[in-house]
């Protein structure tokens, strides 16, 4: 599946750039909710889709829940370079409950969970991770998380429209999930 850096520098792009619905994300690495979002939530099915090609999926990873989620948002960045986004970005939500009893994202803790991740692990990846490679990403990308609409994490926004309050149940509800995005690519995209 396709993944690379977004033009604006600060997002992560996952499946075909000519989906008819683009899905935006905006997670924290050490978020709980992102990560049941992540794992037993609806994030799974929009995986699917983007293999499918039915959606290009987005992330902005913010690490305002300190120093743990920066590690990890610098891990993710390397990954990419690696073009193992997809797979360390489940690594990591698979194995958050454990970082946590462990004090958050430690660099020896990412390096385990990308040990994980068949064919991450090399010299150049392992030192994007101890040396924070990607500072500058991580930096920017909070820059871009701070100044949107967003106020929490998980947040989704579908063909540039943020998902309101009343239909967060897309969330964690594959049936709300496929209705809503139905409608939206029923609706003219945003411009």
């Amino acid at each position: 599946m396709a993944q690379a850096l977004g033009s604006d520098g600060t997002t992560i792009v996952v499946g075909d750039p000519s989906a008819k619905l683009t899905v935006k994300l905006f997670e924290d690495p050490s978020c709980p909710a992102c990560a049941d979002f992540e794992t037993t939530g609806t994030g799974p099915r929009l995986l699917r889709m983007a293999a499918a090609g039915e959606v290009r999926l987005q992330f902005a990873l913010g690490s305002f829940l300190g120093s743990g989620s920066k590690r990890a948002v610098n891990a993710l960045r390397a990954a990419l370079d690696k073009g193992k986004f997809v797979n360390l970005h489940q690594a990591v939500y698979d194995g958050q409950a454990s970082a946590k009893r462990r004090g958050g994202f430690s660099t020896d803790g990412l390096l385990d969970l990308a040990a994980t991740v068949e064919g991450l692990r090399d010299g150049d990846f392992d030192d994007a991770v101890r040396t924070a490679r990607h500072r500058e990403f991580v930096e920017a990308a909070d820059r871009t998380l701070g100044a949107s609409w967003v106020r929490g994490t998980p947040s989704m926004e579908v063909n540039g429209l943020p998902v309101k309050e009343d239909d967060r149940d897309v969330m964690d509800d594959s049936a709300a999930l496929r209705r809503y995005l139905k409608a939206a690519a029923e609706r003219r995209p945003r411009h």
